[in-house]
């Protein structure tokens, strides 16, 4: 798992709505344990777990205050300067400008997904928003892809993500004792075909994994 899962899990939930409106009640707070709260953090924290990468968003812990994970990235040395955001950041961001502590309040966030048509600016895929430039920013009720400048941003919060997995040139069993077995599992559709060669043959299969590739071996498919 990577930085591009937790990108690919935050895109394919763009449009996706609280439900009734203005209930702040997702499966995010379900899955959370805090439904019917304010969820932009909640989603980022449902983004990174589902993506396999626990770990890289508040230590693998549990919050859904945007002050308290920029607290948390800030002790631990994983921030950057709003001037040198990048994709796979958490910006922190206030649209109000009203001041907490001294500083401007922690409001609202967002995952970098990619860069904006404009110095300064990025395309975060946020939980919580509008879907356009009406309505409220950081209590809108849906998951939108927003255009943001540094302007808005409060805290720039650099998640340590596992490293990109190595595409291999050719399928990783090749080489191995067991490579005609696996070429001929393919052949009959007992192992499902990669695309990117990648089949993990070191790594263990469920009872339920088993089952499946036996029964297709004999023509079943569900």
């Amino acid at each position: 798992m990577s930085k591009q899962a937790v990108i690919d899990a935050a895109r394919a939930d763009l449009s996706y709505t609280e439900n009734p409106p203005g209930s702040n009640m997702t499966k995010y707070g379900e899955a959370y344990g805090m439904n019917g709260e304010p969820w932009c953090v909640e989603a980022l924290w449902y983004w990174f777990n589902e993506a396999g990468e626990r770990m890289a968003f508040f230590g693998g812990g549990k919050t859904a205050s945007c002050r308290t994970l920029l607290r948390w990235y800030r002790e631990q040395g994983l921030t950057a300067d709003k001037q040198a955001i990048q994709v796979g950041d958490i910006l922190i961001l206030n649209f109000s400008g009203k001041k907490r502590d001294g500083e401007l309040d922690t409001e609202h966030c967002g995952l970098v997904v990619e860069k904006g048509p404009l110095a300064g600016t990025w395309y975060c895929v946020e939980g919580n928003t509008s879907p356009g430039e009406e309505g409220s920013q950081d209590n809108g009720g849906c998951v939108a892809l927003k255009l943001r400048s540094v302007k808005n941003v409060v805290g720039v919060c650099r998640p340590q993500y596992k490293p990109e997995e190595a595409k291999p040139t050719v399928p990783d069993y090749k080489g191995r004792w067991s490579e005609a077995y696996w070429e001929e599992g393919i052949r009959r559709g007992i192992i499902t075909e990669s695309k990117d060669g990648i089949y993990r043959p070191k790594d263990t299969a469920t009872r339920e994994e088993v089952l499946a590739m036996i029964l297709r071996n004999d023509g079943y498919h569900g």
